[in-house]
């Protein structure tokens, strides 16, 4: 079996290829920018808004991993006619987020959910928590205010998130792309505690050393954060709407569904803190 990757060199996609690479599985590693081959990868160029890359990228596999168009009012839609365009492709594993299932059918993320179900497909459908990987990875999401001031700008209140590592975001899709019995199924993947987001810069300092503190930004100074990203208002617009979901507490559940997967525990913010945050890595 061969497994085509969407958004191969980002954060959760570049841990799903090495995860299957490590399992020896042949892997088709989509992005924008594909690298150069290696074990079991080949690196193929991939486009949501360039159809003539879809079929191409794929090529021969048949199971894909998804992780969708988060921003795109249209994405179920470009989705549907993308699955038409693989009639090869047996199982489609969907990353989507905690608390999609809970949220309105026309809702982008939930459409895109039954679009996958309603492909005509096997399906298994990952629903991860906030990632830890985005202190660290994503600039204007966390990463740049707290390089550059020591701040983690989070308007979160006291509301607490079950982070979820994107290493166990990788253990659970290698289960369910290689495992029999995991079609049809969903699973909300988070890690084993939950936690404020002023708990996340406290133990983000401890591990570097660090004076960095939580601010609890107000609707307009996030948007004003975000905004100097220079991307897109639809993007602005999608981040803010992930916090009111923060506050209202959507991300705060925890679940047993990674260990019953792969039979091992989540990882923790301390442990993925003192991999990433001490001063010998700083971000």
């Amino acid at each position: 079996m061969t497994v085509w990757i969407e958004g191969a060199t980002g954060k959760a996609g570049r841990r799903v290829a090495e995860a299957l690479t490590a399992a020896e599985v042949p892997i088709r590693a989509a992005s924008r920018h594909p690298g150069k081959p290696t074990g079991s990868a080949t690196p193929v160029r991939f486009d949501w808004y360039d159809k003539k890359t879809w079929a191409p990228a794929v090529g021969n596999a048949e199971a894909v991993f998804l992780k969708g168009l988060d921003s795109d009012d249209k994405a179920a839609a470009i989705i549907t006619s993308f699955l038409a365009t693989i009639p090869q492709v047996s199982h489609v594993v969907l990353m989507s987020a905690v608390g999609v299932d809970r949220t309105p059918d026309q809702a982008p993320r939930r459409a895109v959910e039954l679009a996958v179900q309603n492909s005509g497909r096997r399906w298994t459908i990952l629903r991860p928590s906030w990632f830890l990987q985005n202190f660290n990875e994503d600039e204007w999401v966390f990463a740049k205010a707290l390089r550059e001031n020591n701040e983690l700008y989070a308007g979160s209140g006291k509301t607490r998130v079950g982070f979820t590592d994107t290493r166990d975001l990788a253990d659970a899709a290698v289960k369910v792309l290689t495992e029999e019995g995991h079609e049809g199924g969903s699973y909300t993947i988070t890690g084993p505690e939950n936690l404020t987001f002023t708990e996340v810069a406290e133990v983000l300092a401890e591990a570097s050393g660090r004076p960095i503190h939580h601010i609890d930004a107000t609707e307009e100074e996030h948007r004003n954060h975000f905004a100097r990203s220079g991307r897109p208002e639809a993007w602005v617009n999608h981040m803010l709407h992930l916090f009111s979901l923060v506050r209202a507490g959507v991300f705060s559940p925890l679940t047993n569904d990674f260990e019953h997967l792969t039979g091992k525990r989540p990882r923790t913010l301390k442990s993925y803190a003192y991999e990433n945050w001490q001063p010998t890595n700083k971000s």
